[in-house]
């Protein structure tokens, strides 16, 4: 009797992954780099010599806070997804 026979070959199933993310993978994650970059690029408003003061200066870094803030409950969404 030949050993290999008693069992059955495994079956080629297609994985289908749950989540459709370009980058990593998952969809949450991908929306996380992407607030961390925007929050890079509009806290990069403030490096110039001409720079807006005051309510401008509030303004861009509230819009910066808020994109890290977006990241990180994307981050957490997306490790409650694993």
């Amino acid at each position: 009797m030949n050993v290999w026979s008693v069992f059955p070959p495994l079956p080629h199933v297609l994985t289908i992954t749950a989540h459709g993310g370009i980058l990593t993978g998952h969809w949450e994650f991908d929306l996380a780099l992407a607030l961390i970059f925007f929050a890079v690029i509009s806290y990069s408003f403030l490096l110039p010599a001409d720079a807006p003061k005051g309510v401008g200066r509030m303004v861009i870094q509230s819009v910066a806070i808020l994109f890290l803030l977006g990241a990180l409950a994307m981050a957490v969404v997306g490790f409650r997804n694993l």
